[in-house]
């Protein structure tokens, strides 16, 4: 009888998982696609090597291995044409307060693609420091370096901001 680390993923978990998850992998394909590839088709790529992959075990979020996955599909994509890849966008929610919006989406924007990357893993899609390390295919100290790193440019960046405003009034 085999075990259940040896049985594969059965056609009724995967298709669950990938109703689960189908919203977030869009939304990551939708701002890593190079130009000239679709986002929809590259998330439909991703669920496709996600249901043919042998390895897949049932530890932690799926939607930690499903982002290494779209991850590498948006990369091979990118090497596929040798085009430029898009510019990353975080998504903020929209709120009441605007103007303060508008100041983390620009601080977001101005930081280094690797440490926006890692951000919009851990806060905008709610993956554990462990799960962004998988996702990025880094170790648990090099996600939680990056972690940290961004967040202390993002508040340099804020105050920074503040500190402008209060000189000009």
């Amino acid at each position: 009888m085999p075990r259940n680390d040896d049985r594969r993923l059965s056609p009724d978990r995967a298709r669950k998982i990938a109703e689960e998850c189908y919203g977030e992998v869009l939304a990551y394909c939708r701002r890593h696609a190079p130009a000239g590839h679709e986002p929809a088709d590259l998330a439909q790529e991703t669920f496709l090597r996600f249901v043919r992959a042998q390895g897949y075990r049932e530890r932690g979020k799926p939607i930690a291995y499903l982002m290494r996955i779209a991850r590498s599909v948006c990369v091979d994509a990118s090497r596929e044409r040798r085009l430029e890849t898009v510019s990353l966008d975080f998504d903020v929610p929209a709120e009441e307060g605007g103007e303060c919006d508008a100041e983390l989406t620009g601080a977001l924007a101005r930081l280094p693609d690797d440490l926006r990357e890692t951000v919009e893993l851990r806060y905008g899609s709610g993956l554990g420091v462990g799960e962004v390390a998988r996702a990025l295919g880094i170790s648990r100290f090099a996600a939680r370096r990056r972690i940290n790193a961004a967040l202390k440019l993002l508040q340099e960046d804020l105050e920074e901001g503040d500190v402008n405003e209060r000189t000009e009034l």
